[in-house]
């Protein structure tokens, strides 16, 4: 990688902009320059947008010409996961359905970066319709990882991950149903939160009451500033929460000694752990220690049942969606994501509402163990399996077994964010996850940035 503005940070690179150190145009086409060189080896994009990020730039670098205040994202390279609609942008899902459709207007989130000053450089890769296996039959073959190209890239939001770490944009956002913008940040040395539902609406998507746009970022502050950035009420959304939202990153600095995190060690212990995760998660326990939190060891249960009834919804949501388009259009789907949705029309009623009153039990039981037990967030691996390959063996993928530590809390609705930990044997990073209390998203951002201050996972760059 060159020495160039692409290493900065997002927040770095707002501020060279703002201070008129360095002109968004000028960062921009580095980024460009970046994606040129990268993508055709890692596929992280399908569609750039080279024209109006650059467009975008120069409207940003006339505005601070005349004096005007800019954004708190201004300048910032956004990649936007290709299942998230955006204003005259080419957004396929990755899928020959979808292959020629232009939005005609952008969905709530992407309107509110933009708002913010940020630069919509392309639409990032992802398993089709964020819902089956990768496969080189999709519309754009899987993407590869950074750290290892011999390796694919984790997670539905797969290319958004890939294009971040490989500084082919300065943050992206994903979706996480299950963990497919956790599992992605754990595999790519970045911090991706989950945050409450209902905290950055979907309007614009698909009804969805399990999955939240997520963003990925190098940073905890760049995460405070893009998730503040994507946060807010829609009175169009009935998922949308109305509170106002927090000023994130204003409030990221805090004394952490003496927090209590949890940590759920006999469920730990019965995940299928491979080795390099046992070693970054228990690295990661001894770095909380040394930051002065308390650790505290207790008993987690249901969150086996709460995967599945997780996966249980998913399935019976994605295949009502398809369900007329997969009669009408059969061939245009690929085989694995037939399969895939599939799966849904197998479902009954009585299954769902059972699913549901699991993720409700759950919620209510999770949200009072963190008070019985007076906890700030409870700690867990990001993923047992340490790369892509691994994670996606069809008995266990089918079954969600990558999932077993995110996907529990997409139906609980409780925020979660996926730290840098570690590296395994084959070059690919490894996440630790930090889980909190509904609505406490700036709780697991302030330990996330006090983590980071005492670390160097930013400076670490792929050789590629």
């Amino acid at each position: 990688m060159s020495t160039s503005s692409s290493l900065l940070s997002l927040s770095e690179q707002v501020r060279l902009v703002q201070e008129g150190k360095i002109s968004a145009v000028a960062l921009v086409q580095t980024q460009l320059d970046e994606i040129n060189r990268l993508n055709p080896q890692l596929n992280s994009f399908i569609t750039v947008d080279a024209d109006g990020a650059l467009e975008q730039a120069r409207s940003i670098d006339k505005a601070r010409e005349n004096g005007a205040k800019l954004g708190p994202l201004a300048g910032a390279t956004i990649g936007v996961k290709d299942s998230i609609p955006t204003k005259g942008l080419r957004t396929t899902d990755n899928s020959r359905l979808l292959e020629n459709w232009i939005p005609q207007e952008d969905a709530s989130t992407v309107k509110r970066l933009r708002e913010a000053g940020a630069i919509i450089i392309g639409k990032t890769n992802l398993n089709e319709f964020g819902w089956s296996r990768p496969s080189e039959t999709d519309l754009m073959p899987p993407p590869w990882s950074p750290w290892n190209p011999n390796r694919m890239s984790v997670g539905s939001s797969s290319g958004s991950g890939a294009a971040t770490t490989a500084r082919m944009a300065a943050a992206t956002i994903g979706t996480d149903g299950g963990g497919s913008a956790r599992l992605p940040a754990g595999a790519h040395n970045l911090y991706g939160i989950k945050p409450t539902h209902g905290l950055v609406s979907r309007l614009g998507m698909d009804h969805n009451g399990h999955s939240e746009i997520s963003p990925l970022c190098r940073t905890a502050l760049d995460t405070a500033l893009m998730l503040e950035a994507m946060a807010g009420y829609e009175p169009e959304d009935d998922m949308s929460w109305p509170g106002k939202v927090p000023a994130y990153a204003t409030n990221i600095k805090a004394d952490i000694s003496g927090w209590r995190i949890g940590i759920p060690r006999t469920f730990v212990n019965s995940a299928p752990n491979e080795p390099e995760v046992v070693e970054a998660f228990e690295s990661f326990l001894r770095k909380l220690e040394s930051l002065g939190c308390e650790l505290i060891e207790f008993d987690l249960r249901g969150m086996a049942e709460a995967r599945s009834a997780n996966f249980l919804v998913l399935n019976s949501e994605a295949y009502q969606r398809h369900q007329k388009s997969l009669q009408l259009h059969w061939n245009l789907y690929g085989p694995i994501t037939r399969v895939y949705l599939l799966q849904g029309a197998f479902l009954s009623a009585n299954d769902v509402l059972n699913a549901s009153e699991v993720g409700r039990a759950f919620r209510n039981y999770f949200s009072e163990i963190l008070t019985s037990f007076n906890l700030k967030a409870i700690a867990t691996p990001t993923s047992p399996f340490a790369t892509a390959e691994r994670s996606r063996r069809p008995g266990e993928h089918s079954r969600g077994i990558n999932a077993c530590y995110t996907s529990p809390f997409n139906i609980s609705g409780h925020p979660s964010i996926s730290l840098p930990a570690g590296f395994g044997d084959a070059g690919i990073p490894v996440g630790s996850m930090l889980t909190g209390g509904l609505h406490d998203d700036l709780t697991l951002l302030q330990l996330a940035h006090a983590y980071d201050q005492t670390s160097n996972w930013n400076s670490l760059v792929p050789a590629i």
